[in-house]
């Protein structure tokens, strides 16, 4: 009996321990290559607890910043040129 506890319990850890697997980080230049999965990380990171704390929710943040940025940028200079300075 106390064989077959020890097997099943093993058995457990061997399956809880295979769920936990960490997920690939990628750069914030990934992002901004990849919009499909910078929208999704952003999707996922709205219901995360500690996104804050998760590489790859801080780095879609950044890519999608930088994208704003860069598209408000071109929406200005379409709008009123190249600044002269």
């Amino acid at each position: 009996m106390q064989k077959i506890f020890i097997a099943i319990a093993g058995a457990a850890i061997f399956l809880g321990l295979a769920g936990c697997k960490e997920e690939e980080k990628h750069p914030v230049a990934f992002f901004v290559e990849n919009p499909a999965a910078r929208v999704q990380r952003l999707a996922d990171c709205e219901f995360q607890d500690r996104s804050a704390d998760d590489a790859n929710c801080v780095n879609a943040r950044e890519a999608e910043r930088q994208t704003a940025s860069e598209r408000d940028a071109k929406g200005f200079q379409s709008t009123f040129g190249k600044p002269a300075f």
